[in-house]
């Protein structure tokens, strides 16, 4: 019988972690699948030495001839597959044994998903785990208002998806690298796709010096930012100034005070409650599940505003933060990053002045 589903593990270099990776996959409990490994001209010659060394008929290896980079790379495994999913395995991480088995049977199950991801536990370099990671979608609000705060709700690491929903969506876009994961679980929300977290542990997603997102960190955030800004200017232009409010940065807009730009934040959000609802045409749950994610991140601070907007502006912008204790985080992050930066102007100073 034909697989229904593809495993894809795109290599770059991946060793030491890349053996474990490939062994997880292989000792499923679920047999009857394809895995393709496309590795992405490594400069590292034992990684193909690596892979050539596993003997089993599921695995179709190829090599690119020139570095494609991961959005090509993933693009060209998705012209080369032709199974009804795909699941996702990066060459650092471990899957647990039931991972393609429930993947796949809740996919199956459940026709109106297109997309999903399972709950995680992080490992470090010596297979010593961390934090786990769990979360949930319980709708098509829960799903699209993450975006939109600039957070992706699927865990890539982890995802499964149907191959006809990514193709029709268009796939991995370059211009987005760094953060290509968020931006196209981001095009599938806004073209109506569904999405769920199985509440199960399926990986050991591995944190290590070397991932992408901890030597582009800076990049990656720039990146996310744009992704999300685009998103919300697809409902209206004007929701684009909503994104630094979204993302609990702390900024004003032309000669605001304080109160008068998150009073003016507030009306804007209330907007887009009323058009993301029309125009995704959503249930009365979904609406409430949208709104319920956006207010959660923002703190009550905003949620309460209409209650307390008469006060003067010190009293506001107290109780504003005393009820959205977020921005704290963001405020002393802030002020972090301003510290590091003068401290390292002063060392360099007194390195010119001692030489």
């Amino acid at each position: 019988m034909k697989p229904i589903v593809t495993v894809l593990t795109p290599v770059y270099n991946g060793l030491p972690y890349l053996i474990d990776s490939i062994e997880s996959i292989l000792s499923q409990s679920y047999k009857e699948f394809d895995y393709l490994i496309i590795d992405d001209a490594s400069p590292d010659k034992k990684v193909v030495d690596c892979i050539k060394s596993f003997q089993d008929s599921r695995i179709k290896f190829v090599r690119n001839d020139e570095n494609l980079g991961v959005c090509n790379t993933m693009n060209k495994a998705l012209s080369m597959i032709s199974t009804k999913y795909v699941i996702r395995q990066d060459h650092d991480d471990v899957s647990l044994p039931n991972r393609i088995e429930e993947q796949v049977d809740f996919l199956e199950n459940h026709s109106e998903i297109s997309i999903i991801c399972s709950w995680e536990h992080t490992i470090d370099e010596n297979n010593r785990r961390g934090r786990n990671w769990k979360s949930e979608i319980n709708n098509y609000g829960e799903f699209l208002a993450p975006t939109l705060l600039g957070i992706c709700p699927i865990w890539h690491p982890s995802i499964a998806f149907r191959t006809k929903a990514m193709k029709d969506v268009g796939g991995f876009r370059k211009e987005f690298t760094r953060a290509e994961d968020f931006e196209v679980t981001t095009r599938l929300a806004l073209e109506r796709h569904g999405a769920s977290i199985l509440k199960k542990y399926h990986l050991l997603q591995r944190q290590h010096n070397q991932r992408q997102s901890k030597e582009f960190e800076d990049e990656q955030v720039k990146i996310s930012n744009l992704i999300q800004e685009n998103a919300l200017s697809s409902f209206s232009d004007n929701f684009k100034q909503l994104a630094p409010f979204l993302r609990l940065e702390i900024s004003k807009k032309d000669n605001l005070s304080f109160k008068e730009y998150k009073i003016f934040m507030y009306k804007l959000l209330l907007e887009l409650f009323d058009t993301v609802k029309e125009k995704k045409k959503m249930s009365q749950k979904e609406a409430d599940s949208f709104k319920k994610v956006i207010y959660r991140r923002l703190g009550f601070g905003v949620f309460f505003m209409p209650y307390f907007n008469f006060l003067p502006s010190f009293l506001f912008r107290l109780l504003f933060y005393l009820l959205s204790p977020f921005y704290f985080k963001r405020l002393y992050r802030l002020l972090s990053n301003l510290f590091n930066f003068i401290y390292k102007i002063i060392q360099r100073f007194k390195q010119k002045v001692i030489i």
